[in-house]
């Protein structure tokens, strides 16, 4: 099982109280990856949710002419694939290592199940989720202005 400490630092969890760290951390499991190693392309189908417990990871998008740019790098407890949990289940970026990364993985099928009959738990995860996609959002407009600014 994965250990409370590294659950309760990251931006995905945070706020949980332990007992439900518990809960989350049964669903859990290690993944280790070498440097330059897709973890999952834009558009594929999004089944699990990352959290960094070491290493770091580029989220990329297409931007056309098979070319790609990076909206952001996910260092030590940040979360990415989000995608897992919202409709229409399908990842918006793409995921490669910058480093040797070592990720908590949550299957999104298992923690969905979960949130159906935990639902102040499910509130609080979406909650983080929201934030993180703000921020992202933010970040990738601000990117685009530079962009097309250049």
């Amino acid at each position: 099982m994965v250990g409370l400490e590294v659950l309760r630092k990251s931006d995905l969890l945070k706020g949980l109280s332990d007992s439900e760290l518990i809960e989350i951390a049964k669903m859990a499991r290690e993944a280790t990856f070498e440097v330059g190693v897709a973890i999952f392309r834009e558009n594929d189908s999004a089944r699990d949710l990352y959290i960094v417990r070491e290493g770091r990871v580029a989220l990329l998008i297409d931007i056309g002419r098979n070319k790609q740019t990076v909206i952001e790098n996910i260092s030590r407890n940040g979360s990415f694939g989000w995608s897992a949990m919202v409709p229409p289940y399908t990842f918006t970026s793409a995921a490669r290592t910058l480093e040797h990364t070592r990720l908590i993985v949550l299957a999104g099928h298992d923690l969905r199940e979960f949130c159906r009959t935990h639902c102040s738990i499910c509130f609080s995860i979406m909650e983080n989720i929201t934030v993180i996609i703000s921020n992202r959002l933010r970040d990738s407009r601000l990117q685009l202005i530079n962009l097309l600014n250049s």
